[in-house]
């Protein structure tokens, strides 16, 4: 197990919040963006622990920042697990409806000679499921 070093150098602890928070909970973008650098860096290993040595010309609150760290990946998985979740449904339904329609192709191959109507629903139905298909096999694994 390794111990990754993530080392900052500020002024004081304001400049890691938002300018915009009064309450300093949220992180700045730059500071998101440093971490998630270093978090997501191509050498990391899933059993990787990091250590956060913040330099400062003034005390910093460890123990805040490391909770609104925390707080920040946290709602960043939450908003990963949502689009995931988001993406399910639609790759679902799209199969669904299908395999709905491939259905009512067969059923109408099968009673008329219409022949028209039947290759419409014909590339509805199979323009559905390749939409579902490249869901799940392109744009999940990209999220």
């Amino acid at each position: 197990m390794t111990t990754r070093e993530i080392r900052m150098k500020i002024h004081e602890e304001s400049d890691l919040y938002s300018e915009f928070d009064p309450d300093q909970n949220m992180l700045s973008d730059e500071t998101i963006a440093y971490f998630t650098r270093s978090f997501l860096s191509k050498h990391r290993l899933i059993t990787d622990k990091f250590k956060i040595n913040i330099i400062s010309d003034t005390p910093v609150n460890e123990a805040h920042v490391i909770e609104s760290i925390r707080k920040e990946f946290q709602q960043q998985k939450d908003d990963l697990g949502f689009a995931v979740k988001k993406l399910t449904m639609k790759e679902i339904a799209l199969a669904v409806i299908g395999v709905v329609i491939l259905s009512l192709w067969l059923y109408f191959t099968s009673r008329s000679d219409s022949a028209i109507h039947a290759e419409i629903l014909s590339i509805m139905g199979w323009v559905a499921i390749w939409e579902a298909t490249s869901i799940a096999i392109m744009q999940r694994p990209e999220i």
